[in-house]
């Protein structure tokens, strides 16, 4: 594998901490800044649907640039973010960098995805594109328990201070880590949007936002829920470093995964596997006593469910190669809708049934995104037999 996906995955390991950080200061920045706890999970949600709405129309309007300067401006800009968040006077200006953050940062992953899947042979392409995505489970293993425990320690602010430093070492990596590139292909806003027209492009993107969405319902409010337990502070990090663990070792195996079994049958298995995890969740009961219970389903959750990142960014470039890196922001646009989405039913739970009924409300999600993926498998399938009755025919 060419060394320089280390580097790529370096650039997702900044962002992808600061995107999962927010979780686990929630409580701290309700505290802090004087707003109820479902108001400070909104500084998740508008991100993620910031993010959503921003990849696509980003990607198009960068498409004619260099993919390293694509990558640079993102990394620059992201970390001049957190800089800023870590002085906000208040909730606004919070939430105004953190829209900003979603704005630049939603350059990075889905153009470090085209370049990974462009530099390796197709039949590597899931074990390269999970060693860029690795850098996101890095960020769950690593990256947000010490920012959970710097935030524990120093206050929120220093979290924002610790993510800003992560991604002026990222820039400076990729800067002088990456090669100078081709110049990329130049198509047209038609030509880029051109696979939409697709029926099974339009149900892969359903299937991302809901089996993202299921899993942040419960993710989202993940402090809350294991405070309920007997789990915080530095316990609830220590938790996140396990979640992010096997985080790290689902996403490799379902890059090696996509590569023997395929992209469809490696997503089926783990949003099926995440059906009865979800369920768990909802099962445990609020005591001291569980927390044993909650930290082994956090160990199987990520181990089952992050082995369909890699899978997801396979199969959408495998829909239409030569629009990979709009695919991949739009399939960046729907995993970043899939938490908005999640996030807000997540607190819609919390408020009207409260946390124990969040990992049913999202089992129920994941079994909505199997159905659609029986409707994606019959889309793809025919449009593989009409290519095949026009080869045919010619």
């Amino acid at each position: 594998m060419p060394f320089a996906l280390l580097w790529l995955a370096l650039g997702t390991f900044a962002i992808g901490t600061e995107s999962f950080l927010i979780a686990g200061l929630l409580p701290a920045i309700s505290a802090d800044l004087n707003i109820d706890i479902d108001s400070a999970g909104h500084l998740m949600s508008w991100f993620a649907g910031t993010y959503a709405v921003a990849a696509p129309v980003m990607a198009v309007l960068t498409g004619r640039f260099d993919r390293r300067n694509v990558l640079l401006l993102s990394l620059g800009m992201f970390t001049l973010a957190n800089l800023a968040a870590a002085f906000a006077p208040d909730y606004a200006s919070l939430m105004g960098l953190r829209i900003a953050m979603a704005l630049f940062s939603c350059l990075y992953t889905p153009a470090a995805a085209a370049l990974a899947g462009s530099l390796v042979h197709a039949d590597h392409r899931g074990r390269a594109l999970a060693i860029v995505m690795a850098g996101l489970t890095v960020a769950t293993a690593i990256g947000v328990p010490f920012g959970t425990l710097v935030g524990e320690w120093f206050g929120w602010r220093a979290s924002f201070l610790a993510v800003a430093a992560m991604g002026a070492f990222a820039f400076i990596g990729v800067g002088l880590g990456l090669p100078r590139l081709k110049p990329p292909v130049v198509l047209n806003l038609a030509q880029r949007l051109a696979p939409l027209q697709q029926s099974a492009v339009r149900y892969a993107l359903l299937v991302t936002v809901l089996w993202v969405g299921g899993a942040y319902v419960l993710y989202t409010y993940l402090a809350a829920y294991a405070a309920e337990r007997g789990i915080h502070g530095s316990g609830f990090a220590a938790a996140l470093m396990v979640f992010g663990v096997m985080a790290f070792a689902g996403n490799l195996y379902g890059g090696w995964s996509t590569d023997r079994l395929g992209a469809r049958r490696t997503t089926r298995n783990a949003v099926l596997g995440l059906v009865p995890v979800f369920i768990g969740f909802s099962l445990v009961p609020a005591n001291d006593a569980a927390m044993w219970s909650v930290i082994a389903l956090l160990a199987v959750w990520p181990l089952v469910g992050f082995s369909a990142a890699p899978a997801r960014q396979a199969l959408m470039i495998g829909l239409a190669p030569q629009s990979a890196p709009v695919l991949l922001a739009l399939n960046a646009s729907a995993l970043y809708f899939g938490f908005a989405f999640g996030a807000a039913i997540g607190g819609q739970v919390v408020a009207k049934l409260g946390a124990d009924a969040l990992g049913l409300v999202g089992a129920g999600i994941e079994v909505l995104a199997l159905a659609v993926m029986g409707l994606e498998h019959a889309s793809q399938r025919r449009t593989s037999q009409r290519k095949a009755a026009l080869a045919a025919a010619e």
